[in-house]
């Protein structure tokens, strides 16, 4: 018995600092939904300020050495609480959440801006746009079609690439990141029309804000918000996830593209009739 009691000692105090760090874990995620991975080091600042109380303690000697974790205890939680609301301050509300979307935004920005510079101002803009308007009538003018695909191939993958960073921004990544985003661009182009720059910028903006706005609940909010609207408000309640709110807005596509089956700018020249 007394080992398993021992044991049973042991182990409860182990959870008593389990229990204690993960309160102020779940206060911090239940709050402002951010997990915080860096609670353990915050942790070790309380363990040193002890220690550091210990040191200044140890000289004195005596009954004031024994009474050292009076003093240790509040110590740390002003040490360690100062250390959080300077992360809160400068890490969690100026940096990781509004300037990083405000970076994406800019980079997109940036990348849209090159993209059409790249197919409106250079030659092998100009070749690009020849060869989807009409393959053989290009080759037949001298133009090096298959240059023109690998060039096309290699620009459309490095943008797939900074869009890859882009996400990284958001959360984590892992090998099937990509699998998550390539139904929703295949949407896109579909959507705004192939090969169609302003149509693709419509659509991505649609489709991303439409789906957020179902999948976050605020439409389902919104439409509360008026008694006569509780049938939507029950809809948009029954979409409001991630998943589901997919769902819907890909039936939405279905139904747009029995009206505009070429997109939202149809195809122009030998391309439209493809």
């Amino acid at each position: 018995m007394l080992p398993l009691l021992e044991g049973l000692f042991n182990g409860i105090s182990i959870g008593s600092v389990l229990l204690i760090s993960a309160l102020g874990l779940a206060i911090v995620f239940g709050l402002m939904g951010v997990i915080n991975l860096a609670h353990g080091e915050l942790m070790m600042l309380g363990a040193y300020t002890t220690y550091v109380v210990q040191n200044v303690f140890k000289p004195l000697g005596g009954p004031w050495f024994d009474l050292y974790i009076l003093f240790a205890v509040p110590m740390a939680f002003l040490v360690a609480g100062l250390v959080g609301l300077l992360l809160e301050r400068g890490v969690i509300r100026s940096f990781q959440i509004p300037y990083t979307r405000l970076f994406i935004i800019f980079l997109t920005v940036l990348c849209l801006l090159a993209t059409y510079w790249f197919l409106n101002r250079s030659h092998w803009g100009l070749r690009i746009r020849s060869v989807t308007q009409n393959r053989q009538m290009s080759s037949c003018l001298g133009i090096p079609t298959a240059t023109v695909d690998a060039l096309t191939f290699a620009l459309g993958s490095g943008l797939a690439g900074i869009a890859g960073c882009a996400i990284s921004l958001l959360g984590s990544v892992g090998p099937n990141t990509g699998q998550n985003y390539i139904i929703d661009t295949f949407m896109v182009v579909v959507v705004g029309g192939v090969g169609n720059l302003l149509g693709t910028i419509i659509a991505a903006l649609a489709i991303g804000t439409i789906n957020y706005l179902i999948g976050s609940g605020t439409f389902a909010l919104l439409s509360s918000s008026v008694p006569s609207l509780q049938p939507i408000t029950d809809l948009f309640n029954f979409f409001a996830t991630t998943s589901m709110a997919k769902v819907l807005v890909f039936a939405l596509i279905i139904a747009f593209l029995q009206v505009k089956p070429a997109g939202i700018f149809a195809p122009k020249g030998r391309t439209a009739e493809i």
